[in-house]
Formats: structure tokens, C-alpha cells, sequence
């Protein structure tokens, strides 16, 4: 094995310290005298040189001194011959402490050279480390930088949304505030999330008391009678069972504020739909107390005048009929033809008048319902055997579907009859020749669903369907509206008054009935009327028309 340079060096060392131990002998020798020097003078170096060198160079010491000792100090001086007994212990013993203190040292010099090692294990690590941790905190701070210029990109960005909401909030707030009608908005529960200042002016209640509270707690409704409308019943509880807008027609519905001030109020209600489901709904309601007095005023004015338009058609039709019965003697061809002419008119005026009679007593309430059991299906089947000549007349195909067994219902028979016949006679009217005509009876149950309307209750249906021109899709919405006609009916039948749909939509709201169509242009019309299975409302005349 090679010796290294380190290992060279301490050989070395391990001579010079010899070197020194014998000039030390003579010193002590000098000063204490012989016995004392001869070995303990060499202990010292033996020792550093052990530790310093490790075992190799102080077991070299240890015999180099041990061989200078017998060469130089034991008598013989000059030879390496030991002859006494005490001198070869004292050779041995030195030689063995030399040993052991070489061994002792290197033991010694390993171990902390171990130490040294581990602990510069430990530095190299904890350096490594503290390099690992500088990386990482410097990576960490990078991170840190990044997330800060991140958060305050998306801090930026809230900021930018949260003015944008704020503004849209402060628009749609300008625009809650400018409609002119009082809206209220419930979650599904049915608590008050949203209440405009006009609501707070006709209720009596201000937004911050009443939002939290449950609608019916805060809004009480009565129909003209001051009966307490219930729960159900509302136009606010129909926007929870069907996704559809209910505005109400008819104008039997007061408002209570909170200070007891009755008003009339038209109610339109809309559910508010989020991922296909009802999460709330709209109410917009208006006080309509002027156009409810205005609307009576013309009413009663439409009644006074009809009444004195009536006396002189009547008048004329009785001296019609007598002229055409030749109680004034004989008539040309050409005489009795114009005599059917004017009959003919004064027939439509005396039905104009019948009309605007029948709206006036509806909208004045100057009519009763008065109730009792009838097979509602053989009553219809009366009335289409009554407008037999007339389909026949234009080659209509009809066709009746109706239960075999008898329906009893609670009707007022007039009424219903009215209604039917209506519908019936426009379908007529606006078929033209060959067409088809199909009137069905049946009941229906609650959750069933006819032309598109779900019903909340068991009903007995009508329907009446034609092949006729139909309704254009832009005017439906007006179908039911006093006076109006569509165009093509217009074209097709220009006698009409527009006042028949308006009458049966009225007269079935009055005793709780249903009307509803589907309808497309220039492939026909189906209607529907519906009276509930417990039968018309009965009601007695609470006003006299003026005559």
C-alpha cells in the first residue's frame, strides 16, 4: 500500500519527536539525575506523536525510544545488551505503556477524526439544506409574487364586476321605481323579496316592514261581494303550478291596505323560472278605480240607451210582420221583397241591442245565476239539433262525441245555453262550405291537460272544433276583447259585432267557468269551455239596469 504524503510527514514527525525526547533525557538527567529520565522523558511524545500521527508513528516512537534508552542509558552504555532482570522488566513495561498509549491515542484520533467527519456531514447537510431551503423560499416568494399580482388582477376584475353590478342594480332599481304600477316580488316561499314605491303607497306598508313577511300576510284580497278570497284561489298561487303569466280579466278583485282602504285592482302575476324550475314570482297590480268608475258610467249610459233604442226596432218589426201578413192588403213581388229587406235589418238592430244589453247587465252585475241539475250533454245535443237547418244549409260535416251516460251539473240552463250556441254559431259562420264542425263532450280531470292548459280541477268540457279561417297568431291575445274582430273574420262575415266572444268569456268568469283556444290561421279554430264538476256559482240581481 502506498504511503500517502500525510502519512510521510508523521513518520517523520515521529523521528524528530524521538530527537527531542533524548535531548529532553539530558536535560532532566542534568537537573534530577538518571533513574527519573530514563523512560518518562519519552511518555510525552509517545503520546503526541500518537495522537497527532495516529498508531503507526507512535509505535515507531515507542521502539526508537525504547532502543535509544538500552543503546544509550542502560550499562553497558554503547551495546543493545540487557543483563539484569529489573532492566528488561523496565524495557518491557515501557514498551507495553508505549503500546497501550498509542493504541489509547488512535482510538482517541479516530473517534474524533468521526466526529470531525459527522460533523461536517452535518454541515454539508444543514448547507445543502439552508440551499434547499433558500431555493424553496425563493420558489415560495416567486409563488407568492405571482398569487399577490393574481389577487390583485382578480381584485381588479371583482371591482370592475362589482360596479357593473351595482350599476345594473342602480338601473333596474330607476326602472322598479319609474313603472307605474305597484310590484311585488316573492321568493318560493312566499316571502316578500322585492316591493316598489308605488306598492308601498297602495298597500300602506313600507318596503323595509314588509320584505321578510310572508305575501298573504301583508296582501289581503275580497272579491265585489267582500267575501275574503282564498289562498288558493289568488292569481299569485297559479304562478306556483304552471310557468305561465295570469292577468286577470275581470275586475271583482279589491286590494285591503294595511289602513283598511278597499280599491279595485287588476293583477297580472308571472313566475320567475331558473334552470326549468319556479323559484319565485311577479305581481303588478294598479289601482283601476277611475276606469271601474268610468267603465260603470258608460256602462249605464250603453244600458239607458240601448233601452230606448230597443222601443222603436220593436215597433218596426211588429209593423212589419203586419205588412208582410197582408193585414194592409195586397203587396208586389217587388214590395214584399223590400218589406224582408228592412225586417232583415231591423232583426240585426234588435240583436245589436240584445247584445250591448247583455254586456251592460254583465258588467253592472244586473243578472242572476239561478241554478239547477241538468244533463249538461243532452242540452248541447238540443242545440246543435236547433242549428241542424243551418249546417246543413252550407253542406257542413258535423260530428258529436258525447258520453253515453248522463252528466248532472248545478247550470243555469239559458246561460249555458247562450255560450254553447255561441260558440257553435262561429264556428258555423266562419267554416266555409263542406267544411267540418266537431262539438265534444266530456269531463275532465284535475291534471289533465286540453289545448295546451293544464286544468287545476275537474271540469265538464266543451269543445267545438272547425276547419274555418282560423285566428291570426298577432291579434289571439285581443280574441276576447270587447268589440274587436279579427281581420279575416271580418272579411269572411262583415255583419258581426264583436261582442260575442266578449260576452261568453265574461259571463263564464262571472260563475266561475273557463275559456281558452288553439287556433291556426287558415286551418281552423278549437274552443274550450269548461265549468267546474260542483257547477256554476249561483248568484242573485244586485243591480236593476237603468230604463
Amino acid at each position: 500500500m502506498a504511503i500517502t504524503k500525510n502519512k510521510l510527514t508523521s513518520y517523520l514527525f515521529a523521528l524528530v519527536a524521538t530527537g527531542m525526547g533524548f535531548f529532553l533525557r539530558f536535560i532532566i538527567v542534568h537537573f534530577s539525575g538518571p533513574d527519573l529520565a530514563t523512560y518518562i522523558t519519552f511518555y510525552p511524545f509517545i503520546m503526541f506523536v500518537a495522537v497527532l500521527g495516529g498508531l503507526g508513528p507512535g509505535l515507531l516512537v515507542t521502539i526508537i525510544s525504547a532502543l535509544v534508552v538500552d543503546y544509550w542509558f542502560l550499562p553497558p552504555q554503547g551495546t543493545f545488551i540487557l543483563d539484569r532482570s529489573a532492566d528488561i522488566i523496565g524495557m518491557a513495561l515501557f514498551i507495553i505503556m508505549g503500546v497501550l498509549m498509542s493504541v489509547v491515542a488512535e482510538l482517541y484520533r479516530r473517534n474524533n477524526e468521526k466526529q470531525n467527519t459527522k460533523q461536517k456531514n452535518i454541515e454539508q447537510k444543514l448547507k445543502e439544506s439552508y440551499v434547499e431551503l433558500e431555493e424553496k423560499v425563493s420558489e415560495r416568494t416567486q409563488g407568492l409574487e405571482r398569487a399577490k399580482i393574481a389577487a390583485r388582477n382578480v381584485f381588479e376584475d371583482l371591482t370592475i364586476e362589482k360596479i357593473k353590478q351595482e350599476t345594473a342594480k342602480a338601473k333596474e332599481e330607476a326602472i322598479l321605481l319609474s313603472i307605474g304600477d305597484g310590484v311585488v316580488a316573492v321568493d318560493i316561499d312566499g316571502k316578500i323579496i322585492i316591493m316598489n314605491k308605488v306598492a308601498e303607497k297602495l298597500l300602506g306598508w313600507k318596503a323595509d316592514e314588509a320584505i321578510g313577511k310572508i305575501y298573504n300576510d301583508v296582501i289581503f284580497l275580497e272579491d265585489e261581494k267582500g267575501t275574503f278570497v282564498p289562498l288558493e284561489e289568488r292569481p299569485l298561487a297559479k304562478a306556483f303550478t304552471s310557468p305561465t303569466t295570469t292577468t286577470t280579466t275581470t275586475t271583482n278583485l279589491f286590494l285591503i291596505s294595511k289602513s283598511k282602504i278597499k280599491f279595485p285592482v287588476a293583477i297580472t302575476v308571472s313566475s320567475v323560472i331558473l334552470d326549468n324550475k319556479i323559484i319565485g314570482a311577479v305581481e303588478v297590480f294598479r289601482d283601476i278605480t277611475k276606469e271601474k268608475q268610468i267603465d260603470q258610467a258608460k256602462s249605464e249610459f250603453v244600458s239607458l240607451a240601448s233601452h230606448q233604442l230597443k222601443t222603436p226596432p220593436t215597433a218596426i218589426k211588429l209593423l212589419t210582420e203586419r205588412l208582410l201578413g197582408g193585414q194592409m192588403g195586397k203587396f208586389t213581388a217587388k214590395q214584399k221583397e223590400y218589406l224582408g229587406d228592412i225586417r232583415l235589418s231591423n232583426q240585426r238592430m234588435i240583436d245589436i241591442v240584445n247584445a250591448l244589453l247583455d254586456v251592460s247587465r254583465i258588467e253592472l252585475g244586473a243578472f242572476a245565476i239561478q241554478t239547477s241539475e241538468k244533463d249538461a250533454c243532452a242540452i248541447v245535443r238540443s242545440i246543435l239539433d236547433e242549428l241542424r237547418p243551418v249546417i246543413d244549409k252550407k253542406q257542413l260535416k258535423l260530428k258529436i262525441i258525447s258520453p253515453e251516460k248522463t252528466v248532472a251539473l248545478m247550470i243555469d240552463e239559458p246561460l249555458f245555453r247562450m255560450v254553447v250556441s255561441n260558440l257553435v254559431i262561429n264556428a258555423i259562420n266562419y267554416t266555409d262550405q263542406g267544411g267540418k264542425i266537431q262539438v265534444e263532450c266530456k269531463v275532465a280531470k284535475r291534471g289533465q291537460t286540453l289545448g295546451e292548459k293544464l286544468l287545476e280541477k275537474d271540469y265538464f268540457v266543451v269543445a267545438v272544433f272547425d276547419t274555418g279561417c282560423g285566428i291570426p297568431e298577432g291579434q289571439q291575445s285581443k280574441i276576447f276583447t270587447k268589440f274587436f274582430r279579427a281581420d279575416n273574420a271580418r272579411e269572411k262575415q262583415p255583419d258581426g259585432t264583436g261582442l260575442g266572444l266578449y260576452i261568453v268569456k265574461s259571463t263564464l268568469d262571472h260563475f266561475g267557468g273557463l275559456i281558452w283556444f288553439f287556433s291556426r290561421e287558415n286551418k281552423g279554430t278549437t274552443f274550450y269551455m269548461a265549468i267546474p264538476m260542483t257547477g256554476m256559482k249561483a248568484r242573485a240581481v244586485e243591480k236593476e239596469l237603468i230604463g
